[in-house]
């Protein structure tokens, strides 16, 4: 969640609008790496495959790195849904605030209260339904494909069974290490007009590596957040590019509290794998069936 930090600090720098203006000026690092209002920085999930729902609260840092991240460990946080459930969640540790104590159901409301020194942030999101995709395929690449890199590759095959359009963020583990963070968003929607969409996580694996695929549905505010995020990292300075820009969050705040972040409802779809030396295998969710093809 580090680079998230840095990213939001960036885009807090307004001083941007000047280069874009001005042709050649360009501006000292003190002028945009200056100080900047520190604004709390909000980032919070529950699912319905974890047994933990998680909130981690922290300030903003200048861009130019030089600040330690601060925490935030005196905040009251509530999580409550719309069956009446509540829970109010432990700190435990460097801003993180977690309970156990209400679950991650499809098609429930959750809202999250956060109270910091008399301040207030809120957010509503509601869990929405999986992703209907129930296998994907493993396939060994030997020749020069767009990755550029040979090795094994991991399709997510998506069907659409109506026209509600859904959205997703796909994240991956390899040998226990999460590959994708927030300067490398992996994300989708299936607005395609076969109805069966195939996605390639852009990545290679090789033989012997354990892999875990967790396919997040997202409502459509959280989605916008993430897109927005993402597009920051593809954005680099320059003297022909608009200023940053905060993504829109779902997040509220009352007239004296700016925040940062989202606030996260999500189903979650999760395959975990071994890389086998077969050229294509296809891994079944919630099964141990593994059909494998060719082996090499």
């Amino acid at each position: 969640m580090n680079k998230f930090r840095e990213i939001i600090s960036i885009l807090t720098v307004t001083i941007l609008a000047t280069v874009a203006a001005t042709g050649c000026y360009e501006p000292s690092d003190s002028m945009v790496f200056g100080n900047v209002e520190k604004l709390y920085v909000v980032e919070g999930r529950i699912t319905n495959a974890d047994s933990v729902a998680t909130v981690v609260i922290s300030k903003s840092v200048n861009a130019d790195g030089k600040e330690d991240y601060e925490y935030v460990d005196n905040a009251i946080v509530w999580l409550r849904d719309d069956q009446g459930n509540s829970a109010l969640l432990e700190n435990s540790d460097k801003g993180y605030y977690q309970t156990s104590e209400i679950k991650g159901a499809v098609g429930r409301r959750y809202l999250l209260t956060v109270e910091i020194d008399g301040r207030n942030i809120s957010a509503i999101d509601k869990m929405p339904v999986p992703a209907s995709a129930d296998s994907i395929v493993v396939e060994y690449k030997d020749s020069y494909t767009i990755f550029d890199t040979i090795g094994y590759y991991v399709s997510i095959y998506s069907t659409q069974s109506d026209d509600t359009l859904q959205y997703y963020r796909v994240e991956v583990e390899k040998n226990g290490k999460k590959l994708n963070d927030y300067s490398s968003l992996w994300l989708f929607e299936d607005a395609h007009l076969s109805r069966v969409f195939k996605m390639t996580i852009p990545q290679n694996f090789v033989v012997g590596d354990s892999v875990v695929v967790s396919i997040c549905s997202l409502s459509e505010p959280v989605y916008e957040y993430f897109f927005g995020l993402s597009k920051q990292f593809k954005t680099n300075f320059s003297n022909t590019q608009p200023p940053f820009t905060n993504p829109v969050s779902n997040l509220a705040g009352n007239s004296e509290t700016t925040p940062l972040g989202y606030f996260q409802a999500s189903s979650v779809l999760r395959f975990s794998f071994v890389i086998t030396n077969n050229k294509r295998t296809v891994v079944v969710r919630n099964s141990d069936a593994i059909s494998e093809e060719t082996p090499q």
